[in-house]
C-alpha cells in the first residue's frame, strides 16, 4: 500500500528514498526550507559531492518513500554530520561511498550500502546461473537419459 508523503511534515534528519527505475537515491531532510519545501542534503552522482539543495531539484516529479535508514542520533547531530561533508572533498563513489553510505554515516550507522550489496549478489548469481545452468541442463539430460535406459533395460529383463 502506497501512502503519499507530505514533505512539509517530514522531520529534519529523516532519510527519504527517491525512486528511480533501477535504484533509490537517499537524501536527508534538512531543517532549512525553500518555497515552503524542505531542502535535502545528499551525495549524488549528478553533483559528485555532498550538497544541500531545494526539494524540487533532488526529487523532481519522482515518487519518494521514507527510508529504513535511522540511527539513534538526534536530528541536530545528524544534520551537523551531513553538513560537515559539504565543505570536505567527499566524492561520490558508487561502490565505496554513495548516497546510501552518506545517509548511514550521518545517522551514525555502519557505512555500507544494502542496495549495492544486493546488486553485486544479483550479478554474481546471474553470472553463476549463466555458467552453471547450461551444464546443469546437460547433466540433467544425461541423468534422465540414463534413467530411461535403465528403466527400459529392466523392462526387457523382466520379459526374459
Amino acid at each position: 500500500m502506497h501512502h503519499e508523503i507530505k514533505p512539509s511534515l517530514l522531520e529534519p534528519g529523516t532519510v527519504i528514498a527517491v525512486r528511480y527505475t533501477l535504484y533509490k537515491h537517499f537524501a536527508i531532510v534538512s531543517d532549512r526550507t525553500n518555497n515552503g519545501m524542505p531542502n535535502l542534503i545528499s551525495l549524488s552522482y549528478r553533483t559528485s559531492r555532498v550538497q544541500e539543495e531545494p526539494w524540487n531539484i533532488v526529487v523532481g516529479n519522482r515518487c519518494i518513500e521514507q527510508s529504513f535508514i535511522k540511527g539513534n542520533y538526534p536530528k541536530d547531530i545528524i544534520l551537523s554530520r551531513a553538513r560537515s561533508c559539504i565543505d570536505e572533498n567527499v566524492k561520490y563513489e558508487l561502490l565505496t561511498f554513495n548516497c546510501e553510505h552518506f545517509a548511514r554515516y550521518a545517522h551514525g550507522l555502519p557505512i555500507e550500502s544494502i542496495q549495492v550489496k544486493r546488486a553485486i549478489y544479483g550479478a554474481v548469481l546471474g553470472a553463476a546461473s549463466c555458467v552453471l545452468l547450461p551444464k546443469l541442463t546437460v547433466t540433467r539430460f544425461a541423468i534422465m537419459a540414463t534413467a530411461g535406459a535403465v528403466t527400459s533395460l529392466r523392462r526387457s529383463l523382466h520379459k526374459l
